[in-house]
């Protein structure tokens, strides 16, 4: 039996992206891609790598929604913006996506094994950066809202 999301969770999530600024939809799309990439990776080890005991669309379908989360990120990079940093961003993210497809592909535990490590620690990096652009945004509307008040 599938499990399928609720209409409040459904509502719950919608929301939740929809207010959510861009920075913040990056680190959404991390979650995501590590999520799906986690469950692929569970099925895949629960039936030992055995075409015979594994759920394989299970593990596709999982293996495809974090490949889709990853293309999302590599969708929204500004490469006139980003410049070299864009381009680095891509072809990791580009990496990642294709060890995906081949572990989709033979369903093997080791190449998410590779590449899991990395995502989990980009999206910490990026958890913090959003952070601390939240936290200086914060502290210039401040220094701008004390700067009026003294005018």
């Amino acid at each position: 039996m599938k499990a399928s999301i609720g209409d409040g969770q459904y509502k719950y999530l919608e929301t939740s992206i929809l207010s959510s600024s861009p920075e913040e939809l990056i680190v959404k799309c991390m979650d995501i891609a590590i999520l799906f990439a986690k469950k692929g990776l569970e099925k895949i080890r629960t039936s030992g790598e055995s075409y015979a005991t594994m759920d394989i669309a299970g593990v596709s379908d999982a293996l495809i929604r974090s490949q889709k989360a990853l293309a999302l990120l590599m969708g929204s990079l500004n490469f006139e913006i980003g410049g070299e940093l864009a381009h680095n961003l891509f072809r990791l993210y580009e990496w990642w996506h294709h060890e995906l497809v081949m572990a989709n592909m033979e369903k093997k535990a080791t190449r998410i094994e590779t590449v899991l490590p990395h995502m989990v620690t980009m999206r910490e990096t990026w958890a913090e950066a959003v952070q601390k652009f939240r936290l200086e945004r914060r502290q210039q509307r401040d220094a701008s809202a004390v700067a009026g008040l003294s005018a």
